[in-house]
């Protein structure tokens, strides 16, 4: 590659246009003639998105600690709320069991385990999700503090990372308000046990959760 691609790249972009992003709706690959693909299939394609997030992390670790000075803090900033937290369609939400059995009280309500927010459509249970908080069960700080905390790591342990404690889950507003009182963003992982707060479990969770080298 050399300056002349570069110019050849862009005069490439000025001829044919900017593409339209279509963001709206989930990728085709976890589609199969319109219609989301099974949990399961959804599950693996997770687990190569968490592949590929936990390389991306491995580079970017190894070039922040080439000279953690050269950006500063900022860089740990963009790590946790830009690379990790903005990786596209990597959440398979859980619920709390007292989140489940609010969410029952509903009329028509149906399972919503691994559906993202903008999945759901029936108006009850949307109307629901009022009482309920969308949060991750491990703060983004974690993986954020990783780099200036730890020599850089390689992309397995970062894959095991994040399939390890990454996780978003529906919780009651009394179950945030407990989590907020004692770890906002500094968080033990036997948090939610110490505080009684059930996580409803998913068969498929296996499929992301499955040990790998």
């Amino acid at each position: 590659m050399s300056k002349a691609k570069a110019l050849e790249i862009r005069k490439h972009w000025e001829e044919n246009g900017t593409k339209q992003l279509k963001m709206s709706k989930r990728p085709s690959c976890d589609l199969s003639d319109g219609v989301l693909k099974s949990d399961f299939e959804l599950a693996q394609n997770i687990q190569k998105r968490m592949s590929h997030l936990a390389e991306v992390l491995a580079l970017l670790h190894k070039i922040y600690f080439e000279n953690t000075e050269l950006y500063g803090d900022k860089f740990l900033a963009f790590v946790g709320n830009e690379v990790v937290r903005e990786w596209p369609w990597k959440d398979f939400p859980f619920i709390s069991e007292k989140a489940l059995e609010l969410l029952e009280q509903s009329e028509n309500y149906k399972d919503i385990s691994g559906k993202l927010p903008f999945e759901v459509k029936d108006k009850n249970t949307r109307e629901a999700f009022k009482s309920l908080r969308y949060e991750h069960w491990t703060p983004i700080s974690f993986f954020r503090d990783v780099f200036h905390s730890h020599e850089p790591i390689d992309k397995s342990t970062y894959y095991h990372l994040l399939v390890s404690f990454y996780r978003v889950v529906w919780i009651t507003q009394e179950e945030d308000s407990q989590l907020n009182k004692m770890h906002r963003s500094w968080r033990p992982s036997n948090t939610y046990e110490q505080l009684g707060i059930k996580i409803v479990s998913h068969d498929v969770w296996a499929a992301i959760n499955k040990e790998k080298t």
